[in-house]
């Protein structure tokens, strides 16, 4: 002890190389913990920078989506919340309260009260991409499983359904559309977004996606044109020439529509309103389903029933499922085995081949041993 102090005593040069070892090892922990303090994303920047990811990459539709996903998301935790503070017994809590708070459907093909799913599913694809960011170390919307659901077989129309219905709508133009939907099977926002470019009356052949309009499943597709569809494509364009008729010399609104000299029109919608412009998916969707509500039709019918309609028509004829598939457009052929309960008549033949063993099985059963 010096002048009341007392010394320390001093590490010898063994203790102190030790002492170093530790420091060295955990080095880069305490640099990751540093750099974690000093990143904080918040779930505004997180949502700001997915969702403009989306729009680059994805459809316009599933960008939608993402938005309101993330707004509930947003509106739930705080826009300044950290997502690195998220963890799974938060998850779980915005769940449920997603759950008590959806009582309308988030679209046609999703029923009343289970909009949270749509949500949920989408969220869990944000997340992924937040943990490829390093923004989170682990997907807790992964870890939560939510209640099953029983499933409903989607509802479809026949060709005199369509007819009686369709003698409701007023618009003409609205009126080929729905008959040309119910004969290609085609979704609403790519008939709404169908240009003369894509239409080919020679060959009879429609391309669908392209540059300037991107298909649900980033993939395109070709559908052929059968006589139905070649009908409301010829009396869409007939609409569109006398237009062009009528407003020879003056068209400023329509002057993206230009027949060629063959008499083809090679650019401009092919269902679109007197001004050339498109219409929007709400509005076509509106219109079919008041004149569904007109004729009494079941409330379960709405613009997309058109799709499964077309669907329900090729597998009741035993057309091949993949070949359906490709035709649709979707990405797995686990979506379109949905319509395989349609085929009434071969579940038939397989019910009357089972009893009919069954009942040879007995009858010999019978003979043998006599019972």
């Amino acid at each position: 002890m010096e002048n009341g102090v007392q010394n320390k005593p001093s590490l010898n040069l063994p203790q102190r190389g030790r002492l170093l070892e530790l420091l060295l090892e955990a080095l880069p922990e305490l640099n990751a913990l540093v750099g974690e303090q000093k990143e904080v994303v918040t779930l505004r920047v997180f949502a700001d920078e997915y969702s403009n990811l989306i729009k680059q990459n994805r459809s316009a539709a599933y960008h939608k989506s993402v938005v309101n996903s993330l707004k509930h998301l947003t509106d739930f935790f705080g826009c300044q919340r950290a997502i690195q503070s998220l963890g799974l017994k938060d998850i779980e809590s915005f769940i449920s309260h997603l759950q008590r708070k959806m009582t309308k459907p988030v679209s046609h093909s999703v029923s009343r009260g289970e909009g949270y799913r749509v949500y949920v599913r989408t969220l869990k694809a944000a997340f992924s991409k937040a943990v490829d960011w390093n923004y989170v170390k682990e997907n807790y919307f992964l870890k939560v499983k939510l209640p099953k659901k029983q499933q409903v077989n989607p509802a479809y129309i026949s060709s005199t359904q369509l007819a009686v219905i369709s003698m409701q709508i007023e618009n003409k133009t609205i009126k080929d559309l729905v008959t040309f939907a119910f004969s290609t099977g085609m979704r609403l926002n790519e008939i709404v977004n169908l240009t003369w470019r894509n239409v080919n009356l020679s060959t009879r052949i429609i391309t669908v996606g392209d540059a300037e309009f991107t298909t649900k499943g980033m993939n395109q597709r070709y559908i052929p044109i059968c006589d139905e569809a070649l009908t409301s494509i010829l009396s869409s364009r007939d609409k569109v020439r006398d237009r062009l008729q009528e407003r020879k010399k003056d068209t400023p609104r329509i002057i993206q529509i230009h027949p060629s000299h063959s008499g083809e029109i090679k650019r401009g919608y092919v269902f679109c309103k007197p001004n050339g412009e498109a219409f929007t998916g709400d509005y076509v969707s509106k219109i079919f389903k008041k004149a569904c509500k007109a004729v009494g039709t079941d409330k379960s019918i709405h613009f997309h029933s058109l799709r499964h309609s077309f669907v329900s028509n090729l597998v009741q004829k035993g057309i091949n499922l993949y070949t359906i598939k490709e035709q649709l457009g979707h990405s797995s052929i686990s979506t379109t085995e949905i319509y395989a309960h349609l085929n009434m008549d071969v579940l038939k033949v397989a019910i009357r081949t089972f009893h009919a063993s069954t009942s040879l099985r007995a009858t010999s059963n019978v003979k043998e041993y006599g019972v």
